[in-house]
């Protein structure tokens, strides 16, 4: 009757299996995985021979073996594994030489090896499996520095190790010569380049164009994996180092938290890894023990040189790295657990008679020892690395979000929803809200019966991804309406909201709706033009305005943008004026998640379109910070450039960030002292003109200056010239009807404030409106940026207070203006005259 060989039953037992074991051990504080292993030994061939590990039983564990590779691959953090690579060469250079030095000195002194032989068996505890990575995986862990550097050196150290095998495979039957090491290392370099040329743009190319159902995107991702595992054993290389390549080329195309990571987990987590830990354990024969002393000897030198070199190689590393202790007891945990490579060497050995049954059974044993070791180890250090990560100083990324997604359009719906997701904290216990927001009318039920139904795909696709869902449903005579009641009620912090890329008003941003949702909320905003699958991006190019540094909600928006890169495996650009990249670099290289970033310098923000039509290439999505008006860094023309990208870059994708509100005072600096009286200093009768109805603004800005700078007549057309342009392309519209024009320079030792009054309005094509009020600042360049900021705040202030702009045009002299306030009195220092005082050449 045993081993038992029908099907049904053998899936069923070990099914059982799976489902038991894990919660027995558990139970009892003991790691699951090694429920899974004792499971084996106890069904295995060698103790009650129930079930026979050859055939299905072999075939999912060798599946398992991959998937488990393959995850790992997929897991890694690029980012953090490409700036702490030194990391994971010192780990595995470590992991490898320290093993394969003492390994070989045991073999050849204390077991009285060959020389080849002694090599042969170091490989062995060399090399290892990432058996225990599902522990720190569930943890959450999968991205941390140590567990980075683990999975980084076990790619080094089994491709060492692994090489190594051929080499001392090929000298035991007489193959080493010049052909063999041309052949090996023509297929490898064949293979590598192959598949790092060819799957990434195979996979992008299937996920962009082929519009896969879950199903599908799963079975090529498995037919991925498996073929490129097949192929490293065609270029000689061990099927595990396919796999995990496999992982690492797909990474970027499938973001952490999408529905296909979640399939991938659950099939792994659920069927092919535990198969594989119950292979491993049916490995395992016991009786072996009573087989005298010799197998005993080996046993013991063999388990204590594992245990031995791997712990010296974590311990050197972690102090090396300035490691914390539990990261590296992390490291040994994941680095310790033999059973892949170390069967593939040892059954290499054996078949070629290197190895006798002694190293056979000794090996068991010491997979046997490794395999109870490492569980234990790594799930005591991952519990103390994931309560330290708990307790770090608290960091606003890590804030959970509430995020409302308004579906309308059930071809764009699913992307929103992957939007939401992916910008929505691991961490986070807060739902994603999808809102269907329904018009009042006659057939009200019909159009919420449809909306539900909306509703349901949103739901469906997001608990797919394992993300918690609350749909809405919101009735009201106004969409927008119904949008931002939904904001307030369920105390949302950000919005996604699609755009078809239609305006049918040139003075409208996107249309009604959206524009009301815009001017109407505080919250931040993100308005998503886009067609194609996120995951498919390659690039993210994060297009800044001039003066978005001094917007308080732009750390909160360049950590959300930093996010969606990260998630979705693409290189952050950040594209914008050469003052504004200075400004903004600091926040650039503090802000989490931490990645490398470049950087692209624009002249002129006008020019903004027609730079990026230059740049961008395909799998490039921009993202547009925007402003809303009011604010500092506002001006006419970020309004008009959503439609500019629809007509310049048809099918291009890019979404618009409408920054979190907040006070004023926080955006434009530290808090200006309050005086009753007019700043005489900084806007004096002299540089005021209250009767320049008709001029052009070229005339107005030199008649302003000619007080302070008739005596300077190269001066003064240097810096007529300067604002003029400024006034054309880049004035900061205050205030509908007032415009300020600001400049640096080198003629001026204090600030200086000139106010011009035109009743019929000067033609600034990039004002909302012809402007009535025009304001002149010059500051010194060698002003500190806080003081200069301040004058502007306070200059903001004056114009945005109710009725100052109706006051300043009825007007007849200075005496007539409302009071501006100074922004203190180091600022502007009184002078003997009331000119600015200008610097000396």
């Amino acid at each position: 009757m045993l081993p038992l060989d029908d099907p049904v039953q053998v899936f069923a037992i070990v099914m059982a299996i799976v489902l038991i074991a894990p919660l027995v051990f558990e139970r009892l504080r003991i790691p699951g995985i090694i429920g899974l292993i004792v499971a084996g030994i106890l069904i295995g061939p060698y103790t009650f021979n129930i079930l026979q590990r050859e055939g299905p039983l072999e075939l999912l564990g060798e599946v398992g073996l991959l998937y488990i590779m393959f995850v790992a691959g997929l897991e890694i953090d690029l980012n953090q594994f490409m700036r702490q690579r030194s990391h994971s060469l010192v780990f595995g250079m470590l992991t490898f030489f320290i093993p394969l030095i003492l390994g070989t000195a045991m073999g050849w002194y204390t077991l009285g090896m060959r020389l080849p032989a002694a090599v042969l068996l170091a490989t062995m505890f060399s090399s290892h499996t990432l058996m225990t990575y599902p522990i720190a995986s569930r943890l959450g862990l999968a991205k941390v520095r140590s567990v980075t550097t683990g999975i980084g050196g076990t790619l080094l150290t089994d491709t060492a190790a692994l090489l190594v095998l051929a080499v001392i495979a090929g000298m035991t039957v007489g193959e080493i010569d010049a052909w063999f090491w041309t052949r090996m290392l023509t297929l490898m370099t064949v293979y590598v380049l192959g598949v790092f040329w060819m799957l990434p743009r195979t996979a992008r190319w299937f996920f962009r164009y082929m519009d896969p159902d879950g199903a599908t995107e799963y079975m090529f991702v498995l037919t991925a994996v498996f073929l490129c595992s097949w192929l490293a054993h065609v270029a000689g290389l061990e099927p595990i180092i396919g796999a995990f390549l496999a992982g690492l080329l797909l990474n970027r195309l499938i973001p952490e938290r999408s529905v296909l990571m979640n399939r991938i987990q659950f099939v792994g987590n659920s069927l092919f890894i535990p198969f594989f830990l119950v292979t491993v354990g049916m490995l395992v024969n016991l009786r072996l023990l009573a087989a005298g002393w010799t197998v005993w000897k080996f046993a013991i030198a063999m388990l204590g040189c594992a245990i031995a070199s791997k712990w010296i190689a974590a311990v050197i590393t972690r102090v090396v790295l300035r490691y914390d202790r539990y990261e590296g007891h992390l490291i040994f945990g994941l680095s310790v657990n033999q059973a892949a490579a170390t069967l593939a060497a040892v059954m290499v050995g054996y078949r070629l008679e290197i190895f006798d049954e002694s190293i056979l059974t000794g090996t068991i044993f010491m997979i046997m020892g490794t395999c109870f070791l490492g569980p234990w180890v790594t799930q005591n250090a991952a519990r103390r690395v994931a309560l330290m990560a708990e307790r770090e100083p608290y960091n606003p990324g890590d804030a959970p979000q509430r995020i409302l997604v308004p579906l309308a359009n059930p071809e764009t719906a699913q992307i929103l929803m992957s939007l939401a997701c992916m910008l929505r904290s691991r961490q986070s216990k807060e739902p994603v809200y999808p809102l269907t927001a329904i018009l009042e009318g006659g057939d009200t039920e019909a159009r919420v019966a449809a909306g539900e139904k909306l509703l349901g795909n949103a739901l469906v696709s997001a608990i797919a991804a394992n993300v918690p869902v609350v749909p809405v449903t919101r009735v009201d005579i106004n969409v927008a309406s119904a949008i931002i009641s939904a904001i307030r009620d369920y105390r949302i912090s950000t919005v996604v909201v699609g755009w078809n890329g239609e305006n049918y008003s040139r003075q409208r941003i996107f249309g009604r709706v959206l524009d009301t949702l815009v001017e109407q909320s505080r919250q931040m905003l993100i308005v998503a033009r886009s067609d194609s699958p996120l995951n498919t991006t390659q690039r993210v190019i994060m297009a800044l305005p001039p003066l978005a540094e001094r917007h308080v909600g732009l750390e909160t928006g360049v950590r959300t943008v930093k996010v969606l890169a990260h998630q979705i495996g693409a290189r952050l650009v950040v594209v914008s004026t050469p003052e504004t990249l200075d400004n903004i670099q600091p926040l650039l290289e503090q802000s989490h998640p931490q990645m490398d970033v470049e950087t692209m310098t624009l002249h002129a923000w006008n020019t903004l379109p027609s730079f990026l039509k230059g740049h961008l290439r395909e799998g490039d999505l921009t993202v547009l910070m925007g402003v809303r008006k009011g604010r500092l860094a506002w001006q006419p023309a970020l309004d008009r450039l959503p439609s500019s990208f629809c007509r310049e870059l048809p099918g291009h994708d890019f979404l618009v960030f409408y920054l979190p509100e907040s006070r004023l005072d926080e955006e434009y600096g530290m808090p200006v002292p309050v005086s009753g009286s007019t700043a005489a200093h900084l806007l004096p009768p002299e540089r005021t003109r209250l009767d320049l109805d008709g001029m052009t603004l070229e005339e107005t800005v030199r008649i302003l200056l000619q007080g302070t700078f008739g005596s300077l007549p190269d001066v003064l057309d240097r810096l007529a010239q300067r604002l003029v342009v400024i006034g054309r392309e880049e004035p900061v519209e205050l205030a509908p009807g007032a415009v300020l024009l600001h400049t640096h320079t080198e003629n001026v030792a204090a600030p200086a404030v000139h106010l011009a009054v035109n009743r019929s309005g000067f033609d600034m094509p990039q004002a909302t409106q012809p402007p009535q009020v025009l304001l002149v600042l010059l500051s010194p360049r060698n002003q500190p940026p806080a003081l200069h900021l301040q004058v502007l705040a306070m200059i903001a202030r004056w114009i945005r207070r109710p009725k100052t702009i109706e006051t300043i045009c009825k007007a007849r002299d200075f005496n007539d203006l409302p009071p501006l306030t100074p922004p203190s009195p180091a600022a502007t220092a009184p002078t003997e005259t009331s000119q600015p005082a200008l610097a000396e050449d």
